[in-house]
């Protein structure tokens, strides 16, 4: 009997030790734009401190900004405990940007951390050339090494979405992929990738002249995308910055 005992605490151990492991794998690796997978605290340590605050409520969609030292209003506004985002304006080669930081809620070590899962670079006030985006957006530069870029059309918006996905998977793109984006177990190629939305009425001949209105920094997949191509008219292209 406490030999059966002794072994069934071995085996529980030798278990904790693998799910101990296997959940911090991830925490090694890093993906190229430098800041999807960081907790927000290694993005205030990187960005400094956000000058707003920014909540939204789903289904109805309704968002709140407000400045740091109002979170308690934001809080009050929602009727649970929504995830806070962090909202950066940043100035770069004369051209003003918003950063929305994206949240979601991840487990670490046994506890609860809020990891980026994606974020959003808004240029819609200075629009700018397919081509020139990496000069103002540095985290866009793999986006130039991407050899599956898909064209979708958002009819709702009269928008053309490029996804420009990149070659590399790691632990730290499976673990965010699986956890935010699709919970699909057959998904395995999670990878970092952009959503490039275009301005209304840019043509369907995409070059890198297109005028840019926003970036989204996610993690997608070729997979992910074929599950969702009869909706968004998917279609794979060369890659217009090559």
């Amino acid at each position: 009997m406490g030999g059966k005992f002794r072994l069934a605490l071995l085996f529980s151990g030798l278990l904790s030790v693998s799910l101990f492991q296997n959940n911090n794998l991830y925490a090694k690796d890093t993906l190229e734009d430098g800041i999807i997978g960081l907790t927000k605290e290694e993005v205030r340590e990187k960005l400094g401190k956000p000058p707003f605050l920014y909540c939204e409520e789903e289904p109805y969609r309704r968002y709140v900004i407000v400045k740091p030292e109002n979170e308690s209003l934001l809080r009050a506004t929602f009727l649970y405990d929504v995830i806070i985002h962090d909202l950066y304006t940043i100035k770069r080669d004369g051209s003003s940007l918003e950063y929305r930081i994206y949240y979601g809620e991840d487990v670490a070590d046994g506890e609860k951390v809020q990891r980026v899962k994606e974020y959003s670079v808004n240029l819609s006030d200075n629009p700018v050339p397919l081509g020139k985006v990496a000069e103002i957006v540095p985290e866009f530069k793999p986006a130039y090494k991407s050899a599956k870029v898909y064209q979708e059309r958002l009819l709702s918006l009269n928008t053309i979405r490029l996804i420009f996905v990149t070659p590399e998977t790691n632990e730290l793109s499976k673990h965010l992929g699986s956890l935010f984006v699709d919970l699909d177990k057959d998904i395995q190629d999670w990878a970092l990738s952009y959503d490039v939305m275009l301005c209304a009425g840019e043509p369907e001949n995409v070059s890198a002249n297109s005028m840019v209105k926003e970036v989204v920094v996610a993690i997608d997949g070729e997979y992910r995308i074929g599950k969702t191509s009869n909706v968004f008219g998917s279609k794979l292209i060369k890659n217009p910055l090559q």
